[in-house]
This record gives structure tokens, sequence and C-alpha cells, in this order.
């Protein structure tokens, strides 16, 4: 089978195609031949070397994949034929990375496709959804009314934090960096939409909030840009942090922090998979909420396995609005 694979870390250009033999199933565990792959920028961060989660060399990529169960071992659970995503972080990605035509994991790692979602598009939910569910409905609860900052709203994660915050009845306001993408954020349903490199972003929550104070904030950024989050929360708002794009040193005014009686969460899906309970429930929810059209994947650009070079540097040039897809 084809795989990605990269000896070192770096950029795109450290990714090969390469041929490799398909692991077996054992006892408890599936192999799923793979119909699509969901980009994250968790994927970059671990070609980089700069992912929480480190890899061991020569490694395997693919954070996300879904497809097909074509073998199973002594499993009860799937057969073959049952179209399955694969959660991500449930798997060691250096020996079993998604980025290829097929990938062997446990069973216990897979979760039901909706029948709304096309094989082309099945790797194009779990990151995405359960790390917003986990976020909004888990960690914390969003409420009807609730104001919610979504940064980076233009990526996946961010246009489904849209999704969610609207389904709760809250308040989104939408952040972006980019002119072209604030008139697509508005169409997605964002209630409001702050362009942050020509808009003032205290006054703009000022505005929007009549002065009491942004509720959540739902942050990929960090970085200097986090004062300006504290100053914009309400008494007793949320700070959930999920992302780096801005690797610089965060900054945030403690006597704030400590007089509006902050919480500052850092997060990651990892913590949902580990209440298995809380998980269950998110699966079932959001695949509800697909089946009922209530959520509905925004995919931007679809790429071959031949072509993940390509891919990566697509999601490296933050040009997307939604989800980048590889397809084997």
């Amino acid at each position: 089978m084809k795989t990605i694979f990269f000896e070192k870390h770096g950029d795109e250009t450290v990714l090969e195609v390469v041929d490799r033999e398909i692991r077996e199933p054992g006892a408890g565990e599936v192999l799923v031949r793979v119909t699509s792959v969901g980009l994250n920028r968790a994927d970059l961060l671990f070609v980089q070397g700069r992912y929480f989660q480190k890899a061991t060399l020569p490694s395997r990529a693919g954070m996300e994949p879904a497809g097909i169960v074509e073998q199973v071992g002594s499993c009860t659970e799937w057969t073959p034929g049952d179209r399955v995503g694969v959660l991500p972080s449930s798997f060691v990605i250096s020996s079993d990375g998604g980025l290829a035509e097929y990938v062997t994991v446990k069973a216990e790692s897979l979760v039901a496709t909706p029948a709304k979602i096309d094989d082309r598009d099945a790797g194009a939910i779990w990151m995405q959804y359960l790390t917003v569910w986990g976020a909004l409905h888990w960690l914390v609860s969003v409420e009807a009314g609730q104001f919610v900052v979504i940064t980076a709203a233009s990526s996946s994660v961010g246009l489904s934090a849209i999704e969610m915050v609207n389904a709760a009845r809250g308040i989104s306001i939408a952040t972006t960096t980019s002119a072209e993408k604030v008139a697509r954020l508005k169409e997605h349903g964002a209630a409001h939409v702050i362009n942050v490199r020509v808009e003032d972003y205290g006054a703009r929550i000022k505005e929007i909030t009549a002065g009491r104070g942004v509720n959540v904030v739902f942050d990929a950024v960090a970085g200097p840009d986090m004062n300006g989050h504290v100053r914009a929360c309400a008494q007793g708002a949320s700070i959930i942090l999920y992302g780096l794009l801005d690797t610089r040193p965060m900054d945030a005014f403690p006597g704030l922090l400590i007089g509006k009686q902050l919480r500052l969460f850092g997060y990651t899906i990892r913590g949902l998979q580990e209440d298995r309970a809380a998980l269950a429930r998110g699966v079932r929810e959001v695949s509800e909420a697909i089946e009922a059209g209530k959520l509905r994947p925004v995919i931007d650009r679809r790429f071959p396995l031949t072509q993940t070079r390509e891919a990566f540097a697509y999601m490296a040039s933050n040009k997307q609005f939604g989800k980048i897809v590889v397809n084997p």
C-alpha cells in the first residue's frame, strides 16, 4: 500500500509517498480501507516536531482517517463494509498514521460515519466537531444569549464552533485577519465578524456586547493578544486555549484574571477522550446533528494522496476556508 512517511522534521518537503506492507489486524483490531483523511493544523505541527505528541522517526502521518472496514480481528463490534471514522488521538500516529491507503487500529478507536456524509468527506468530521463539542458542551456549557468569541474562525474548527454556538442559541463573534473572509463568515452564520487586522478588537467587543463583555473565548491563537481577550471578558468568563497559531510568549494581566475570576483552560480533544461516557455522548449528539442537517462540514479543497505535500503547503498558507481533505 502507499503511505506517507517522513524521516526528519520539517515542512511539507520532508513528506514522501512510500510502499509498505498492510498490517494484518490482530485481536481487537480492524483494518480500514481509507477513503478520506482530514488535515488539521496539528498535522503540520506533528511533522515539524512541534506537536505535544512526538513522532518516532521514521514516522507515518495523518491524524484523522476514515473509510470502509476491510477486515477484522477477533472483534464483534464491526463487520467488513461498515463505514467508519477513526477518532483522532486514539492511535499511535508514527506507526499507524492515517495518510495511507489502509490503516489498522483498535476497534474501540472507530465510530460510525453518519449516513449523510459521503465517503470522500468522512475524514472531515470528528476532529473539528468533537473538539468544539468537548470545549463548548463538556468543558463549559454555552447557554442561550451568551457571547462567544471564536478566533481564527475560518478554520474547520472555527466554522464548527459557529454552528454549535448558533445551535445553542448563543451569539457567535468570529475573528479573522482576512478581509476576503468576513462576508463568508457571515454567510456561514457568524452573528458578528471582527477583522482584527483593521478593527479595534476591544472597541468592537464593547460595542457588540453593550459593554457587558464576552462569556467564552474559544482561542486558537494565544500569544500577546491574550491580554485583549482578558480585557474583553465579562465577570466569571472562560477562555479556552486550544491552539498556538502565535508561538510568541502569551501575555495576560494576572490582576484582571483574578479580579474578573476568569477561568483559563488549556484544551485538546484528548481530554474529552479520557472521559468515555462524555465521548460517547459527544459522538451521539454530533452524529444526530449531522443527520438532522444542523451541522454540515465545509470542505475547502481535496487532494489525492500523491499530492499530500501540496495539501500541507496549502494549509500552511492559511488561505483555506474550512477543511482540507486528502483522498487516497
